[in-house]
């Protein structure tokens, strides 16, 4: 059962949208939203705006960094203000924090009692502050003990959700938890296999597991690449969710040829929820 759900917000327009999707489900789970706020020390440390000054070809200014932190603390303000306004249009209870520190570590932190992550799927400044080893939303996605949904939109749907099954340990969560979801909201389920050798009978396990839950579901199989082909079927379905395990490959394939979470999260058109 959801009932303390985080939304870690930055101010930005995609983080505006994480924060009304979180009402949105704080509202159907009668569930509490956490707002946090991470002032990122990064961005206060010499280096950094040693780094700033010099490409725009400056020097910086006296109270320089008293001043990057001055400003950082208002946006914070402003974005935890946007959340409660958020939530009390929804009627959904909420707290709000704002703090100083490593920004992906002070998430899992604040994460630790939890039920539930909804983040972004990218933020203000992804671009440029994480560079090459990824965005802020799929560090916390690697590392997280918590399920995570990463989202685009602002607005829960239910007519349709989908979860990717092969078996592994962190499909099996991922089918737990889609079971669970499907119940609470009353909306069918389609169970997707990527086919092999082994497609029927990982299917046969999906069915034989939601046999006794009350919801609507469907079984489907399709041959392919895996990444390429649940995107592609959770287009085609038009599914509101997609469920599907956290990084179940391993960590060298991860680091080197991405993985079929590091693509969903960035194609997927809709929703994301990953489960450890």
């Amino acid at each position: 059962m959801i009932k303390h759900i985080l939304v870690p917000t930055d101010g930005s327009e995609a983080a505006a949208r994480s924060v009304r999707y979180a009402a949105g489900l704080a509202e159907q789970y009668g569930a509490t939203v956490h707002g946090l706020h991470v002032v990122d020390v990064k961005l206060l440390e010499g280096p950094f705006l040693r780094d700033i000054s010099a490409s725009l070809g400056t020097a910086p200014y006296a109270n320089y960094q008293g001043n990057i932190a001055m400003i950082l603390e208002e946006r914070g303000t402003a974005a935890l203000k946007f959340l409660r306004d958020a939530c009390e249009e929804r009627s959904v209870a909420c707290v709000t924090e704002q703090i100083t520190g490593l920004v992906v570590r002070s998430v899992l932190e604040k994460s630790e009692l939890a039920d539930l992550i909804v983040m972004a799927r990218s933020g203000e400044h992804s671009e440029w502050l994480e560079g090459f080893v990824g965005t802020t939303t799929q560090a916390v996605v690697r590392r997280a003990g918590r399920p995570v949904l990463v989202t685009g939109v602002d607005t829960p749907g239910r007519t349709r959700f989908l979860v990717a099954y092969d078996g592994s340990n962190h499909a099996k969560g991922a089918l737990r938890i889609a079971a669970q979801v499907s119940t609470d909201w009353d909306v069918p389920l389609t169970v997707l296999v990527v086919g092999d050798e082994r497609a029927q009978a990982v299917l046969d396990e999906a069915r034989s597991y939601l046999a006794p839950h009350a919801l609507a579901a469907e079984y489907v199989v399709r041959e392919g690449d895996p990444s390429e082909v649940i995107v592609a079927y959770a287009e085609e379905c038009a599914a509101d969710l997609l469920i599907m395990g956290a990084y179940g490959h391993t960590k060298v394939r991860q680091l080197v040829v991405g993985s079929t979470t590091a693509y969903a999260m960035h194609r997927a058109p809709c929703p994301l929820l990953l489960t450890r």
